[in-house]
């Protein structure tokens, strides 16, 4: 029964968990790119570089609800046709879409004393999409479903952004148990696309079928479009910019802002660590072709169709593009980042053998999407370390992560995904991510080689005090 229980607990506990990135990455201490999710993780060698864009790529996409299969179904022949049922049986009141990608340009370590001084320069990109389900609803059925009801179709809103991070960081051991870092991030943004919460909502009389409509919302672009505004104040048109060049959007520095990650490792003894990090605290200032756009109207759709003649569905359509056509103002705008954070436990079962959990969440529009890791992180060969991971999320039971790292002279490989089944199904992940590269690691190791020469240098969590000398203590002790 005890187990039975716990299996329950589990499938209930997965099928609230939603986001997941980087979580078998986090405990990987052995990796340079570890530092990249925990500011405090610093490598033992004198020198690490990123081998300029391929040091580190991080691509990562989700959904919350449904996966590909879900929205295609077998059509005539080979065929395939969209088919929104599958999906919108999977759907909770709102539910999101996501993507991240992460271009390592350039990132170097550097390792003196007590202190781990780090700099990145990054490409990023991300989107986060809230489809709500009336909406859907709505747009796959009509209303006739809605008959009756006053529907709310508030929360549907895209976001996308693309900017370059430019992050100085240092971790420092504070003493035998404590290490602490932070980063700090000067940004540039490229192009964005901000939606506040759009509000709206839809009642179709059961007896008249008259229907009504009203919406409002704002939406906040910065993106390389002439835009023409007319006379009355509503969005013309938009047209991207044909004198724009790719050096001169990429090399845009009109959009600042700036961001911190923070983090810690706190060995709570001799076998078990705790970490945790709190990254992209930060926002973007965006100047540069800036635009607000406001809606607020409402329409009486069936009275609007009678009046016009209800084989002119033209006119109709033309009434609620004027009604709902948005007004549009030149003005500047913050967009915020999207925080995430990692909680870390560990514990060394042996001395080539850590086990692990890592709890995630991103937090994005007053909503926590987080997601559950276990993970076993172990010393390979001499130079090849790796880890297994588990991960609860998205409602699926068959998140199986994999991570490897190995050291050829100074060339060091890293490959890792939280999910490894995805690449042999795509169509049926709910998420899929992987991150990968190549760097340079120099001076690896030394303090540890005179220390210990069966260790190589390579353990699967860092140990700030040595089991090796304190075991010796012990033996010598007892011979007194």
């Amino acid at each position: 029964m005890r187990k039975i229980f716990l299996l329950l607990l589990t499938i209930w506990f997965s099928s609230h968990l939603k986001g997941q990135q980087n979580n078998t990455l986090f405990l990987m201490h052995d990796l340079p790119q570890a530092n990249i999710v925990n500011p405090a993780v610093a490598i033992d060698c004198k020198l690490f570089i990123g081998i300029p864009g391929v040091g580190s790529t991080h691509v990562n996409g989700y959904s919350t609800a449904f996966s590909h299969n879900d929205l295609l179904v077998p059509a005539n022949g080979d065929s395939l046709r969209y088919e929104l049922n599958g999906a919108l049986n999977k759907f909770g009141n709102n539910e999101m879409v996501a993507t991240q990608t992460h271009l390592s340009l350039l990132s170097v370590g550097y390792k003196t004393g007590r202190n781990y001084f780090t700099f990145g320069l990054n490409e990023k990109v991300h989107s986060h999409t809230i489809l709500n389900k009336n909406a859907a609803l709505l747009v796959h059925g009509g209303n006739s479903q809605f008959e009756g009801r006053n529907i709310k179709m508030n929360g549907t809103r895209p976001n996308a952004m693309h900017y370059r991070e430019y992050a100085l960081g240092m971790a420092r051991q504070i003493d035998e148990r404590v290490r602490i870092g932070f980063r700090v991030k000067l940004l540039f943004g490229k192009a964005n696309i901000y939606t506040k919460s759009i509000d709206m909502s839809l009642y179709t009389d059961p007896i008249t079928f008259n229907t009504f409509v009203s919406g409002s919302g704002n939406a906040y672009t910065s993106l390389p479009v002439d835009v023409l505004i007319a006379p009355d104040g509503t969005l013309d048109r938009m047209d991207w910019q044909e004198n724009i060049t790719a050096r001169n959007y990429l090399m845009n520095t009109k959009n600042m802002g700036i961001g911190t990650d923070f983090g810690f490792i706190y060995q709570l003894n001799e076998k078990t660590t705790l970490s945790g990090s709190l990254l992209d605290i930060g926002f973007i200032n965006w100047k540069n072709d800036a635009y607000r756009l406001s809606v607020n109207g409402s329409m009486d759709i069936t009275a609007q169709a009678i009046e016009d003649g209800l084989s002119n569905l033209g006119d109709v359509t033309d009434s609620l593009k004027n009604v709902f056509m948005p007004q549009i103002e030149n003005q500047s705008y913050l967009s915020p980042l999207v925080p995430a954070l990692y909680l870390g436990l560990s514990r060394r079962a042996n001395e080539w053998l850590n086990v692990g959990a890592v709890f995630h969440s991103e937090v994005y529009r007053n909503r926590i999407h987080p997601s559950l890791t276990f993970s076993g992180n172990a010393v390979l060969t001499r130079n090849i370390y790796g880890s297994v991971s588990y991960t609860l999320q998205n409602g699926e039971l068959n998140n199986l992560g994999a991570g490897i790292g190995a050291k050829f002279g100074i060339l060091h490989l890293h490959a890792i995904s939280d999910n490894v089944p995805a690449f042999f199904d795509l169509g049926s992940a709910q998420s899929v991510n992987l991150r990968f590269g190549v760097s340079l690691l120099f001076g690896c190791g030394r303090e540890k080689k005179k220390k210990i020469s069966d260790d190589n240098g390579i353990r699967a969590l860092p140990c700030f005090t040595d089991p090796y000398k304190s075991k010796a203590g012990r033996q010598r002790k007892k011979r007194r």
